[in-house]
């Protein structure tokens, strides 16, 4: 008797294949909003560019300070503008949760334009 192949056989159903994938997409989002970011990974990931992303983290550090948010010490091997060298030490960071970075960037009050359409767009989604 001929054994079958895996991929041989019936098609995957389409209503499980998207079950799937929605399911994946879901996990992803919850376990990535647990884990804590730095405060420019956080607006990286909500669309600012990594110029305009390093100028507002800089801001809500200050915040941050200002209202006694503490993060979470950490090192990081990335910063926004890409990956360090390989033989580079690692660089300290603080992490933030999904929570405090919300927190701040509503306290955070910018004046230039392109600031508050970043603090905008973050607030509206």
């Amino acid at each position: 008797m001929a054994t079958r192949n895996r991929n041989e056989g019936t098609p995957m159903n389409a209503k499980a294949r998207t079950a799937r994938q929605t399911l994946r997409q879901r996990t992803r989002a919850n376990r990535d909003a647990r884990r804590p970011h730095t405060l420019a990974s956080h607006l990286l990931t909500r669309g600012a560019n990594p110029s305009d992303a390093n100028c507002v983290a800089g801001a809500l550090r200050g915040k941050a300070k200002a209202l006694g948010v503490t993060g979470q010490r950490s090192l990081t091997c990335k910063t926004s503008t890409g990956k360090l060298p390989k033989r580079a030490p690692k660089r300290p960071c603080t992490r933030y949760t999904d929570r405090q970075f919300l927190t701040l960037i509503t306290a955070y009050n910018p004046r230039a334009a392109r600031f508050v359409a970043i603090r905008a767009n973050i607030l509206a989604a």
